[in-house]
């Protein structure tokens, strides 16, 4: 599968085709003006789905030890090139505003996880020369009480929010009580999302 082509139009420019994170503008300072298939933060939920699909793929499990301001709503199936899509939005809110988006890729091997994740985040950092960032910060997932679920993560961190491609490496025990899989995630937050996640 060809994840990322580039195409270089002279030594000023670069045109960048992820088919996992479709960047609307190289020189964007906003973290609305980027798209995962199409979609971007500040956009509503309604435009999409009912508030009856929406309300029926809540997961309980996610944030279930938060203070309950946001809610994450998946979608699984596919989506162009991604296994799966969710949205954080705020609880209260009517218009179910989109704050935060993850798409996703099952993997049964997490190393081809790694590969993808190394790939997508080299050009990533290209176009983000100058904003704080880092990379393969590993971490023990707090949904995982045994310790043996963890996340690698890469991020990008805009005035506005952030970029981040992970890979999610679940223990058997999260995949038989959950049901979730290993998965690489392509994330775009606002920041109030990202202050409120740490």
């Amino acid at each position: 599968m060809k994840l990322i082509r580039i195409f270089v139009m002279n030594k000023l420019s670069i045109i960048l085709t992820l088919f996992f994170l479709n960047i609307v503008s190289l020189k964007a300072d906003d973290i609305k003006d980027f798209e995962i298939e199409g979609m971007s933060i500040g956009s509503s939920l309604l435009d999409y789905y009912t508030v009856d699909e929406i309300n029926q793929n809540i997961d309980p499990n996610i944030y279930k030890d938060k203070d309950g301001k946001f809610k994450l709503v998946g979608f699984y199936g596919k989506f162009g090139e991604y296994d799966g899509m969710q949205f954080a939005f705020k609880s209260s809110d009517p218009k179910f505003l989109i704050y935060g988006i993850n798409a996703g890729i099952f993997y049964s091997d997490i190393n081809e996880c790694f590969k993808q994740k190394k790939s997508i985040s080299s050009e990533i950092s290209k176009l983000f020369k100058e904003v704080d960032s880092y990379f393969d910060n590993k971490q023990i997932h707090p949904a995982d009480k045994t310790n043996k679920s963890y996340v690698l993560t890469d991020a990008f961190f805009l005035k506005t929010g952030s970029v981040s491609v992970k890979c999610f490496d679940w223990s058997e025990e999260i995949t038989k009580k959950y049901g979730w899989s290993d998965n690489l995630r392509v994330g775009v937050k606002l920041k109030e999302y990202n202050d409120w996640l740490d």
